[in-house]
């Protein structure tokens, strides 16, 4: 039987039947204590793409979600993983577009921020490592916010081949470290690229930064001298999409 993918959480469920293409495989669970307007609108979206929602004990819910915040609603869709290889980096580097990859971060919330800052600045992907990182799971598509229905993520089982192939698609690979070099304005001019962010604890992994062309640093004037990974790939990504997203200027 094909893996299915545990969507929970009021707003990322709601993004994800936005999105879906086919009610095939679906089911909507919501809880019998669950009311109020997202609720309303997930059901009304459900019955729109013909997907009956199953009314249920929350109890029934923690079997998908034992952490308890799923918010009184799951949805359970086929598991589509992103498009690999050539065809998408070749696809990629004809928009000048913009990937994300993270150097095994490890924490669910940071992991997906990153995702729903790349999806709503505009960015093409984010990759991740198949090993020691924290991948797709319901705790990353609800820190996504849904965003995950709509942002393709890839799962890649070593980071430096898939750097090499991004060297050879004609693709500037940027880093990210408090020494960077250039600033995030700078970079802008640096595309079709990948940018690096490193993990929570200790950045960019050594093997990693030496394959980078060049190391970005976010110019800090107070006391604090760091910011979290998610923030700094938020700044660094609006940075590099700005003259695409022009209603920020």
């Amino acid at each position: 039987m094909e893996k299915r993918e545990i969507i929970s959480g009021r707003r990322a469920v709601l993004e994800y039947l936005i999105s879906l293409d086919s009610a095939e495989g679906v089911s909507l669970y919501i809880s019998k204590t669950s009311h109020g307007k997202i609720i309303d609108t997930i059901s009304e979206e459900a019955r729109k793409r013909g997907i009956a929602g199953e009314r249920c004990d929350r109890a029934f819910l923690s079997r998908f979600d034992r952490s308890a915040k799923h918010q009184g609603v799951i949805l359970l869709t086929p598991r589509h993983r992103a498009e690999k290889g050539v065809d998408f980096l070749k696809r990629t580097k004809e928009t000048r577009g913009v990937l994300i990859l993270l150097d095994h971060l490890t924490d669910p919330q940071n992991v997906g921020s990153i995702i729903r800052t790349t999806e709503a600045l505009g960015g093409d992907a984010v990759i991740i490592p198949k090993s020691q990182s924290a991948t797709i799971t319901p705790a990353v598509i609800k820190a996504s916010a849904g965003a995950t229905a709509h942002l393709e993520t890839i799962i890649v089982p070593n980071i430096a081949n898939f750097l090499a192939s991004a060297k050879e698609a004609g693709f500037w690979i940027i880093g990210t470290a408090q020494s960077g070099t250039i600033d995030p304005a700078r970079a802008r001019e640096l595309r079709p690229a990948v940018i690096v962010i490193g993990s929570e604890e200790k950045g960019m992994r050594r093997l990693t930064e030496e394959q980078c062309d060049c190391t970005v640093s976010i110019p800090l004037k107070g006391k604090i001298s760091s910011l979290n990974a998610a923030v700094a790939a938020g700044i660094i990504l609006y940075e590099m999409l700005r003259e695409d997203t022009g209603h920020f200027d």
